[in-house]
């Protein structure tokens, strides 16, 4: 794939945000064309910034309406043993120009999470083993003041080594999975990019800390 593979980030109404390399080694007067870690070390992507905007900043900013849920994630577990769960409450970017899935893990306790829970809806089970609850109304405006922690970009497209290499340069590490997924870490811009033939590719920004 060539550099257009990953335009799966433009967003209709904002200015244009590209991942090229080029967004990492110059200055932009548009803080939504840049990618940087700023004084505190928080890190501003696509016009948020990870661990202090709160998911309607980024409503804002995407200019679209998130769908936010609580999602049980199954740990692996040795034959016999209860099934065991990490629970993230995420808000979910659905409207994305083309199709590209933008997904906002969100800040918040393990009390504060399980509480969330007991109050949603029953809980859907995906194939995978995900389990979804539905917020209820009251948890539903109060997730508009909570503060993003991590941001993950699921392209529409099939990305591959190349692509990555030629939009961020040389990974600090790669980190081969299997044969069909690999892991590149890139630190200095929050970054770590996942290639999954069997599944689906990811860029997930998070703050170094």
């Amino acid at each position: 794939m060539w550099k257009i593979s990953l335009a799966f980030i433009l967003i209709a109404g904002l200015s244009t945000f590209y991942f090229t390399s080029s967004a990492y080694k110059q200055t932009s007067d548009s803080i939504q064309q840049r990618t940087f870690f700023d004084a505190t070390g928080k890190l501003h992507v696509m016009g948020v910034v990870l661990e202090e905007s709160t998911l309607r900043d980024a409503e804002i900013a995407f200019r679209s309406r998130s769908d936010s849920a609580v999602f049980l994630y199954p740990k692996e577990t040795k034959e016999g043993q209860e099934p065991q769960f990490t629970g993230k409450l995420e808000a979910y970017f659905p409207s994305i120009a083309d199709h590209t899935k933008i997904l906002l893990t969100m800040i918040i306790s393990d009390a504060d999470l399980e509480t969330m829970r007991q109050r949603s809806s029953k809980p859907r089970i995906y194939p995978n083993g995900v389990i979804r609850m539905n917020l209820s109304s009251q948890d539903i405006l109060g997730i508009q003041r909570m503060v993003i922690q991590e941001l993950t970009l699921i392209p529409n497209l099939q990305l591959d080594e190349r692509t990555i290499f030629a939009q961020f340069g040389k990974p600090t590490i790669t980190t081969k999975v299997s044969s069909s997924e690999t892991i590149y870490t890139f630190p200095n811009i929050g970054l770590t990019a996942t290639i999954n033939n069997e599944g689906k590719d990811k860029l997930i920004f998070r703050n170094k800390n």
